[in-house]
C-alpha cells in the first residue's frame, strides 16, 4: 500500500523523534557514566551503603612459660541502625517482644532514632543470638565482639589490670600496653536497595581489622600464685592492715611476681593500681645493707672491725638513738646480723653524707626504674638543709627514706648478682605472625651499685642474718635464704612525726644463698601483735621460697627456662573451622589441619551443627562439639557429654531440643541418656557434674 505524502511526513517525524530521544538518552548516559561518574558514584555509595567500625581482636598475653593469662572470648552483640521511622517502629516492636517491653518503652530505653547507631545489648548468649539472627527485622544487626577473659582468675590480675566493655585497657598492663594490644579497627559494610531496604549482614568487612600484638610477660604465673597465696595468709595470720611483695630474677632483671593484698579492697576484680610499684613506705632496718655497701665501697670499715654499741642507748647531739637490746662490742658483721642502729650509726657518721646519698642513688632509690606499669613512684631521699650526726645515722637505718617494693627488690638483686643494678623488665617478647616468640627484653645494666668484693662481703653478712641474727625464723631446711629484716615506724602524715605503735614489717632477701637466682621483698603494714619483720614478713618470704623451690627441683636452671630462642612457638590457640554441611570425614580433616579436636554424635554422616561456632578462638587442647546426622536420617543421636563443660553440654542439648537438669558444678561426669541412644521428644537428660 502506497503511503500518502502526509503519512510519510508523519512517519519521518516520528522516526526523527525516536532517534532524538535515544540520542538524548545516550548523551545523558555518557554524562552520567563518564563525565559525572565520580560525583554520582559518591552519591550512590552514600545512599546505598553505610560503614560501621569492626573492633580489632585484642592481642593475647602469655607468661614466661607460655601459659595463656589473658585471652579473648567472642560473643555476638546486637545493635540498631533503622533507616526510617517505620523501620524503627518495627525494630521497637521486635525488641519489646524479646525483652518484655512496649514499643514506646523500647524506643525510650534503647534511644532508637532513624539513621542513628544504637547498641541494644552487648555479649549475647549463643541461644539468644541465634534466635535474633533468624527473626530480627531490618534495622537490627549482629556483630561479633571479643571480650577479655583471664583463665587464672585473680592470679596476676593486679599486674594485668582489666579492660572496659569496649576492650580498652583501664589499668595495669592492659592500660600500659593498650596501643600495642588493641590493634587497628576495620569497617563493616551495610547495603541498601533502591527502596532504601537494608540488607542484613553480620560482618561484611570493607577494611579488615588488624589484630593486636600478642605479648609474653616475664612473670612466672606459678610463682605469682604462690606469692599471692602466702601474702594473703600472712596478712590474715598476723592481723596486718595490708601486704605487698615483689620477686625478680637476680641475673636478668625480669620481674617474676608482684602482688598486694588488702582485705578491705572493694573491687579485687578491677584493681586500679599495683601497690608494689605505686605505694611508698619507710623500709627501716631492711635499708641497712645499702648503707653497709657505701661503707665497704669507701673502705671506711672492715667486716672484722669492732664497734661499741653503748649497751643499747647512745646520745647523738640533743637526740638519743636506741637499740632493741643492750649490746656492747660488736664486729661490723655482727652489727648487720643483729641490726644494731647504734653500731651502724657510729660507722656512717665518719663518712661524707653526700657520698652515702650517692650510693643510695646508685641502687636506684629516689628515681623511677621504668618497669612498664602505670603509677610507678620514684620514692624519696630526704636531704636536710644541714647534715647532723643524728640525721646521717637516722638515714643509715632507713628513716626519712621513702621507697617502693620494686626498688627494694631490684636493689637487693644488685647485691645478689655481684653489684650490677639491672633494669626491671616486665615484657619478655612479642608473638610474631608465625607463632614464634621474638625476645625484645635485653639485660640492661643501669649502672654498678657497688664493687664485686663489697657484694661478696654483704652476701655473707645477709646469710648470717638468717642463720644467727634477727631472721632465724627465716632459716629453711629446703633452700638457703639470705636477707635483712626491717621494722620501720609508720609516718603520721597529718601531724608529722611517727605513730608510736604502728609499724611496717619487711624482709628483703634472695635465694638460693650460694647461687642467687631470685631476689624479693615481703612487706606487711601494721601487723599485730608481733611487729618484727623476722617473725612476720620473713616467715612469708621463707614459705614462698620453699614452695617454689620444692615444686621446681631444677631451680638452678631457672634462667634458661625462658623464651630466649626465636624457634619456640605458641601454637596453643586456633580458630574453629566451619564444618556445618560437610561430610564428617572432611570435617575431621579440616579440624586436624586447624589443630583442633572434635567430638561427634555419630561415626559417619553430615555435620549439621557445631559448638563453638565457626571462627571462634579456642585452645588447641579444647574440643569442638559437632552434631552429625547419619546417612538417611535427620535426627542426631546422643553424644558423649562426659568431660565437657556445662556450657558445651547445654548448647548441644538445646540444639537437639532436650530439657536437662544439672547436679553439682564443674565438668560433666555422668549423663542419664547414654551416648548413641536415640533422642525422643519429651525426654529430660540429667547431668551430674564434679570439679575438674
Amino acid at each position: 500500500m502506497k503511503r500518502t505524502r502526509q503519512e510519510r511526513l508523519r512517519l519521518g517525524a516520528l522516526m526523527i523523534g525516536i532517534a532524538l530521544f535515544f540520542a538524548v538518552v545516550v548523551v545523558r548516559l555518557a554524562q552520567f557514566q563518564i563525565v559525572w561518574a565520580a560525583p554520582y558514584s559518591e552519591v550512590v555509595e552514600r545512599q546505598s551503603s553505610g560503614k560501621i567500625p569492626i573492633p580489632a581482636e585484642r592481642g593475647m598475653v602469655y607468661d614466661r612459660h607460655g601459659n595463656l593469662v589473658a585471652k579473648n572470648v567472642t560473643r555476638a552483640s546486637l545493635y540498631a541502625h533503622p533507616d526510617s521511622k517505620t523501620e524503627m517502629n518495627k525494630d521497637a516492636d521486635y525488641l519489646g517482644k524479646v525483652f518484655g517491653l512496649s514499643r514506646s518503652q523500647a524506643i525510650k530505653q534503647f534511644r532508637l532514632q532513624p539513621k542513628r547507631f544504637r547498641w541494644i545489648k552487648r555479649r549475647l548468649d549463643d541461644k539468644l543470638a541465634n534466635r535474633i539472627a533468624d527473626e530480627a527485622p531490618r534495622g537490627l544487626y549482629l556483630r561479633n565482639e571479643t571480650s577479655r577473659e583471664y583463665p587464672f582468675g585473680q592470679v596476676g590480675k593486679q599486674i594485668l589490670g582489666f579492660t572496659n566493655i569496649d576492650n580498652e585497657g583501664l589499668s595495669g598492663f592492659e592500660l600500659a600496653c593498650d596501643s600495642a594490644l588493641s590493634g587497628k579497627s576495620g569497617w563493616a559494610d551495610i547495603r541498601r536497595d533502591g527502596l532504601r531496604h537494608t540488607f542484613r549482614v553480620k560482618e561484611a568487612a570493607l577494611v579488615k581489622p588488624v589484630p593486636g600484638q600478642s605479648v609474653v610477660l616475664t612473670v612466672d604465673w606459678q610463682l605469682q600464685e604462690v606469692v599471692q597465696d602466702e601474702l594473703r595468709t600472712a596478712v590474715e595470720k598476723y592481723n596486718a592492715q595490708s601486704g605487698m611483695a615483689v620477686f625478680v630474677d637476680c641475673n636478668s632483671g625480669d620481674i617474676l611476681a608482684m602482688a598486694h593484698y588488702d582485705p578491705d579492697e572493694k573491687h579485687p576484680n578491677r584493681p586500679v593500681k599495683l601497690c608494689a610499684v605505686t605505694d611508698q613506705f619507710e623500709p627501716g632496718s631492711s635499708f641497712k645493707p645499702f648503707t653497709a655497701a657505701a661503707l665497704l665501697d669507701a673502705g671506711m670499715i672492715d667486716f672484722q672491725d669492732s664497734i661499741y654499741c653503748e649497751m643499747g642507748k647512745w646520745k647523738v647531739g640533743r637526740r638519743t638513738l636506741h637499740d632493741d637490746k643492750e649490746k656492747g662490742w660488736l664486729s661490723f658483721r655482727k652489727v648487720i646480723e643483729l641490726s644494731s642502729n647504734i653500731g651502724l650509726g657510729k660507722c656512717v657518721i665518719q663518712m661524707d653524707a653526700n657520698a652515702v646519698m650517692d650510693t643510695y642513688r646508685k641502687f636506684g632509690f629516689g628515681q623511677k626504674l621504668g618497669c612498664g606499669l602505670p603509677g610507678e613512684t620514684s620514692g624519696h631521699l630526704a636531704k636536710p638543709a644541714v647534715w647532723s650526726d643524728y640525721n646521717v645515722a637516722a638515714l643509715a637505718m632507713g628513716h626519712s627514706v621513702a621507697v617502693n617494693a620494686l626498688q627494694m627488690a631490684t636493689a637487693m638483686a644488685a647485691i645478689a648478682n655481684g653489684g650490677e643494678l639491672l633494669q626491671p623488665q616486665l615484657v619478655l617478647g612479642n608473638v610474631e605472625d608465625n607463632g614464634c616468640v621474638k625476645r625484645t627484653a635485653r639485660r640492661e645494666v643501669l649502672g654498678r651499685a657497688l664493687k664485686a668484693s663489697s657484694a661478696d662481703s654483704l652476701r655473707a653478712f645477709l646469710r648470717g642474718v638468717v642463720e644467727e641474727g634477727t631472721a632465724t625464723p627465716v632459716n629453711s631446711e629446703f633452700v638457703k635464704i639470705s636477707g635483712k629484716t626491717g621494722t620501720g615506724q609508720i609516718p603520721n602524715l597529718e601531724t608529722g612525726g611517727y605513730y608510736r605503735h604502728r609499724f611496717t614489717a619487711s624482709f628483703c632477701g634472695f635465694f638460693p644463698s650460694d647461687k642467687p637466682l631470685i631476689a624479693g621483698i615481703v612487706v606487711l603494714k601494721n601487723p599485730k601483735p608481733i611487729t618484727y619483720g623476722g617473725y612476720t614478713s620473713g616467715v612469708a618470704f621463707r614459705k614462698i621460697a620453699e614452695r617454689y623451690t620444692v615444686s621446681n627441683p631444677d631451680l638452678f636452671e631457672v634462667a634458661d627456662r625462658t623464651f630466649a630462642e626465636n624457634t619456640k612457638r605458641l601454637d596453643i590457640t586456633a580458630k574453629t573451622p566451619d564444618m556445618i554441611g560437610r561430610d564428617l570425614i572432611q570435617a575431621k580433616m579440616l579440624a586436624e589441619k586447624r589443630g583442633v579436636k572434635i567430638r561427634c554424635s555419630a561415626k559417619e554422616g553430615t555435620v549439621v551443627w557445631q559448638f563453638p561456632a565457626p571462627d571462634r578462638l579456642i585452645m588447641c587442647d579444647d574440643e569442638v562439639v559437632v552434631a552429625v546426622a547419619p546417612p538417611g536420617e535427620e535426627q542426631t543421636g546422643m553424644i558423649d557429654l562426659k568431660g565437657l563443660t556445662v556450657r558445651k553440654a547445654a548448647a548441644f542439648l538445646e540444639h537437639v531440643g532436650l530439657e536437662y537438669e544439672i547436679e553439682g558444678t564443674g565438668r560433666i561426669k555422668k549423663q542419664s541418656i547414654r551416648p548413641g541412644e536415640t533422642i525422643t521428644e519429651g525426654q529430660t537428660c540429667r547431668l551430674t557434674c564434679r570439679p575438674s
